[in-house]
């Protein structure tokens, strides 16, 4: 068997590691990490900046603002850790990719949570648990939910956000937070009750999508907003849900909307179903990306309309590093996410499988 071996840098994978180890522990009257090593914070901080300058990458871009803005706002540089925070979720946001977006929405909300913009950092909290994660990365995005909710008063809310973060994430981090939190949470409900009853998701994220529904009438599709009306008409003969901030509708062919009803797909493909390596089959878009068909063949969209990979294969599958292709069904290859080839169609699925596997670095902490 052909054996492809590629490699794939995460170039903020060893700054994650020197933040673990030059961090403190979460402090309990402040609710912030302390400094174990300002030396090596200082380190991470102007490596940070110098590797910016060497990769120009939207991906690598994000991940080390993001990383930079960790340190600043360890620091207490908070303006400088927003501007940084915020710029990493923008970057993301154009690559579209889940793993990359639930990190950098976390990290721009742990900027407002320590200034006690509360509201906006729930809704980033919200917002970075949606999409295709791990579980150790939803895990460390609802420790510092729950420490948000603390700060508010909201015990039960925090209570919940613990709980599903010491399930979803061992690590050692996690569980200091966790502990700090119980704790708090004990006096705070002994001292003034649990607070307000819980929100749900939706509540959380400022009801971030609008609800699909059909006209009894026409039989159409069209969307509602939070109040139950409708915010975009039943103009679809089908329509997917919201996933990342567009869906996918169809009139006579296929494309996408975002959230104001503005076409942001050209309505040029014979399907929008996407396929991912586990199995599913959604319609719309996963991760930023949709698997578009169009005569007969399969390519890859992204959310803003930019085509990733001709219509050329017989089957595209997503997968978080990449994406999983076929012109026959028994010979594989992979593509990176931005379309370019990694391993030539000439292994069997298992190993480019195996490949994409492999290339998958999970940002899940500090954030």
């Amino acid at each position: 068997m052909l054996k492809v071996v590629v490699n794939v840098v995460d170039v903020a994978a060893d700054l994650r590691a020197g933040l673990v180890r030059a961090l403190g522990p979460l402090d309990r009257a402040t609710m912030r990490h302390g400094i174990a090593d300002p030396h090596a914070l200082q380190q991470i901080r102007e490596e940070s900046g110098q590797r910016l300058a060497r990769h120009p990458s939207e991906a690598d871009q994000s991940r080390l603002l993001g990383i930079r803005g960790v340190v600043l706002r360890v620091l207490g540089d908070f303006d400088g850790a927003e501007v940084d925070a915020a710029a990493a979720v923008k970057y993301a946001e154009a690559v579209g990719a889940d793993m990359l977006l639930a990190p950098a929405r976390a990290r721009l909300g742990q900027v407002l949570r320590v200034q006690g913009r509360y509201e906006e950092a729930d809704q980033l909290f919200a917002l970075a648990e949606a999409g295709e994660l791990p579980r150790t990365l939803t895990g460390a995005v609802r420790a510092y939910a729950g420490l948000s909710c603390l700060a508010q008063g909201r015990v039960t809310e925090a209570l919940i956000h613990i709980q599903r973060a010491t399930e979803y994430n061992p690590h050692a981090f996690v569980m200091q937070i966790a502990e700090v939190a119980l704790d708090l949470a004990e006096e705070r409900a002994a001292k003034a009750g649990f607070g307000l009853p819980p929100r749900g998701w939706a509540e959380r994220a400022g009801h971030p999508a609008p609800e699909r529904f059909q006209d009894q009438q026409t039989g159409r599709y069209g969307y509602l907003g939070p109040d139950g009306r409708p915010v975009i008409q039943a103009a679809f003969s089908q329509a997917g849900d919201f996933r990342g901030g567009v869906a996918a509708v169809c009139q006579a062919d296929w494309g996408a909307i975002d959230r104001t009803g503005t076409v942001v797909v050209p309505m040029l493909y014979n399907s929008l179903d996407t396929t991912t390596v586990d199995g599913r089959t959604v319609t719309g878009f996963v991760g930023g990306v949709a698997v578009a068909g169009q005569r007969g063949r399969l390519g890859v969209v992204h959310r803003s309309g930019r085509i990733i990979a001709a219509p050329r294969y017989q089957q595209v599958q997503v997968h978080p590093a990449g994406f999983l292709v076929s012109v026959d069904g028994y010979s594989w290859g992979t593509l990176g996410l931005d379309g370019a080839e990694q391993v030539p169609m000439r292994v069997d699925r298992a190993e480019a499988v195996r490949t994409l596997d492999a290339a998958v670095s999970i940002d899940d902490g500090p954030l």
